[in-house]
């Protein structure tokens, strides 16, 4: 399909401009006016006008004044006044229809007429899209395969196109997926297991039911294992959850760790300075409460954390991808500089997780799969979790259908462009 803009001053010299260049076989997709000019794109492909000739015709009033959309007629030519009519002259139908709504349309109306033009867009898109799908199959199926499994995997679509398009051509599948796994990978990063060996001060973040004190516990219990109890404090910061500071304390007695309380965020820098002589500290935070905590506030409490150490946002594996990705986008604005990823065990996929911290572009410190901690705490590998994420697709029998496929496609193009 071939696709062109005409601007004129008004629509009926626009359409004269369309007949003269194309005959009565062009198709006009789109109007818009602007800037006092009337703006048509007309598409010129034959097969694409018969498919959709069998819609209803389609018209749309913008500012009171008439737009000659005509989906599925061809465009007629302009009526030239002879001496003496003919029995074969006849009115422009199109016109005369599209006058005659001008002078009736209500908003009401207008809306219906606004709601079909997108819902025909649509459908030409769809339409487009399948083409361009089947094509890309045709002229490379290394590729299409490729991006059939980054789909299946929950990779988001940006990405997925971006990884693709950096690999170099090539016709053979498993070249295809061996340079994808490996850029993928190199997306990822990891942090050495500090923490546990050397010390620092380690803020955790997160939403709720994330896995934040789970996290905290299995690494207070990893220094134990390693440097015994001395050296080591938890705080908890302003977490008013009933029984949350309890909790913590029995696990601070349990391992022979002592556990502070402060009751916002902003009085964690005091603390940890009374506090300099440990050298592991781990901070507690409530997830934010979405009620009546407004963004400056947030904003004053990461400024109070930030600069104490490693602020590190608690991501839970089973969260809908979106939701991930909006989160750890939020953190990493906050301030936070690192991830630990949870309930690796319970997630059926993990695209979208892997999606999110690069695209927040968050290093990976620690991942939990399962609740028998420590030992279920890891040190982030970023070769094996992209593994495990090929082998929950197999393991879960996990497809993309022809229609995703088709939908990132479809994304990917702009019709009226």
């Amino acid at each position: 399909m071939k696709m062109q803009k005409y601007t004129a001053p008004d629509m009926r010299t626009a359409l004269r401009k369309v007949r003269a260049d194309h005959g009565p076989d062009a198709l006009i997709l789109f109007t818009r006016r602007a800037a006092g000019v009337v703006e048509l794109t007309v598409a010129t492909d034959p097969e694409a006008a018969a498919r959709v000739g069998a819609l209803t015709p389609a018209r749309q009033v913008v500012g009171g004044e008439p737009l000659s959309t005509v989906l599925d007629m061809p465009i007629p030519a302009p009526t030239v006044a002879s001496p003496s009519p003919t029995p074969t002259q006849a009115p422009m139908p199109a016109m005369a229809a599209l006058s005659a709504v001008s002078e009736v349309a209500s908003a009401p109306a207008t809306a219906a007429i606004d709601g079909e033009l997108k819902a025909l867009r649509r459908l030409l898109e769809t339409q487009l899209a399948a083409l361009a799908w089947n094509d890309l199959t045709r002229r490379s199926p290394a590729k299409t395969e490729m991006i059939r499994e980054f789909a299946t995997l929950g990779i988001e679509r940006e990405l997925a196109a971006d990884i693709l398009s950096a690999l170099p051509p090539t016709d053979d599948l498993g070249t295809a997926r061996v340079r994808a796994r490996e850029t993928l990978i190199g997306r990822l990063a990891a942090l050495d297991d500090t923490w546990t060996e050397q010390g620092g001060t380690l803020v955790l973040v997160g939403p709720a039911g994330a896995g934040k004190t789970s996290a905290l516990a299995a690494i207070a219990a990893r220094w134990v294992l390693r440097n015994g109890p001395n050296g080591a404090a938890l705080i908890s910061a302003g977490d008013t959850r009933f029984g949350a500071f309890e909790h913590l304390a029995r696990l601070g007695r349990l391992l022979g760790l002592p556990t502070y309380q402060v009751e916002d965020a902003t009085e964690v820098p005091a603390l940890v300075a009374r506090l300099g002589g440990l050298r592991l500290i781990l901070v507690d935070t409530p997830a934010p409460s979405g009620r009546g905590e407004s963004a400056e506030t947030q904003e004053q409490q990461f400024a109070a954390l930030r600069g104490l150490g490693t602020i590190a946002v608690t991501l839970p594996a089973t969260m809908q991808a979106q939701s991930l990705r909006l989160t750890a986008a939020r953190y990493a604005r906050l301030g936070a500089t690192a991830c630990i990823a949870t309930r690796l065990d319970e997630a059926a996929s993990l695209g979208g997780l892997l999606s999110a911290v690069i695209g927040a572009g968050l290093p990976l410190a620690y991942v939990t799969d399962g609740t028998q901690l420590p030992d279920d705490l890891h040190p982030a590998r970023v070769a094996d979790l992209v593994d495990l994420a090929f082998d929950l697709v197999v393991r879960h029998g996990t497809a993309a259908d022809e229609d995703l496929l088709t939908c990132r496609m479809e994304e990917r193009r702009d019709v009226a462009s």
